[in-house]
């Protein structure tokens, strides 16, 4: 039986996710601002190896030109801060296939009071937000994710457990600003505009395999919103190399100097999508299975079943192009935007103004 207690508990408990989302992005905004972690773009680390005097690379570290080879690696991978030259020295001495190769931020635990702020704060928000969306389920007594308010409040929760778990394996705490963003936004949006009462789900819905489609769905956009992100601050990143390499001067030096250089996040954005896409496409074919169940047969053009397949295709074609055409950079970011842009239309534009079996929106 519907609990309306447990539907306010779980509605307050969004809130409080919400502000300390909020709060975790001021401070990582503040990081960004006082931090003296520094990256340093390829173009820019090339002119500082050019001024620094042969004797340093090689008298760098054990005195070896081997010392200094890796001394200006480090350089070249992840900034000159003289304070983190050791750490860095150290990951790059790590054994191929360890964790040493998968770094792309400064140092394994976020290093400064702003930035262990946001990250704790973050962390603090996902662990409410998870206990929300399951209030909601015993308040149901369902799987919480029936109608569109319930769905966008999982993919954003999907979306910050893929940044912790980044930041913690890939160091990568930078990109905790920029996925709280759209994060917070919306489920502002989710709270205030799209908010559902507790309720029964569509009969279509109530089946075992609503915990196992849109799981898989879940799973996949989150990884998707880290991709698609990662990849803008990719394409800013790359537009910055290229006009500092140019001898141009460049809008973005302060933010990009907090950043890795571009083709560390196009690595990042890259593994984000190769875990995405087979959970899409798992969730495809379990939602083909679920129709069949539902409507007796596995796949009618229905819209919502049209633009999952159209979403499919380009990220499939995204991953084709850099595997067999050797597509990089920004030809190869595009196409990926472009599958993301088929998936917000699908999540947003066949929800809410296209009829089909799969509106489910409840607005």
């Amino acid at each position: 039986m519907p609990s309306p207690a447990l539907d306010q508990l779980s509605n307050a408990g969004l809130v409080s996710a919400i502000l300390l989302y909020g709060f975790a992005m001021l401070a990582y905004a503040l990081d960004f601002l006082y931090s003296r972690r520094k990256f340093e773009s390829p173009a820019t680390a090339a002119q500082a190896r050019e001024k620094r005097p042969a004797a340093v690379l090689v008298g760098a570290g054990s005195g070896t030109a081997d010392a200094g080879l890796a001394a200006d690696e480090a350089d070249r991978n992840f900034g000159a801060d003289p304070a983190d030259a050791s750490a860095q020295l150290a990951d790059l001495s790590a054994p191929p296939g360890g964790s040493g190769s998968d770094v792309v931020g400064l140092t394994k635990w976020p290093q400064g009071a702003w930035l262990r702020t946001a990250f704790v704060l973050t962390c603090l928000g996902l662990v409410v937000h998870i206990a929300t969306i399951t209030t909601r389920g015993l308040a149901e007594q369902r799987v919480p994710w029936g109608n569109m308010y319930e769905f966008l409040s999982a993919i954003t929760c999907a979306a910050v457990l893929i940044l912790t778990l980044a930041s913690i394996k890939f160091r990568a705490y930078y990109m905790g600003l920029f996925v709280l963003l759209p994060v917070v936004v919306t489920l502002g949006i989710d709270e205030a505009v799209i908010y559902t009462p507790e309720g029964a789900v569509a009969p279509a819905l109530n089946s075992y395999w609503i915990a196992i489609h849109v799981t898989g769905m879940i799973i996949a956009i989150g990884m998707y919103i880290f991709g698609a992100v990662t990849t803008v601050l990719y394409l800013l990143a790359d537009r910055h190399e290229r006009r500092v390499a140019a001898g141009q001067e460049s809008g973005l030096a302060g933010i990009m100097a907090q950043l890795p250089g571009a083709a560390k996040l196009d690595q990042l954005a890259y593994r984000a999508i190769l875990f995405a896409f087979p959970a899409w496409t798992f969730a495809v074919i379990a939602g083909a299975i679920w129709a069949d169940h539902a409507w007796g047969r596995y796949w009618g053009w229905d819209p919502k079943e049209t633009w999952s397949f159209i979403t499919w295709l380009v990220y499939a074609a995204f991953l084709h192009a850099r595997a067999t055409a050797g597509w990089r950079g920004r030809r190869a970011a595009y196409v990926q935007l472009l599958g993301f842009a088929c998936l917000m239309f699908n999540l947003v534009g066949v929800n809410l103004w296209i009829s089909g079996l799969h509106s489910y929106a409840n607005m």
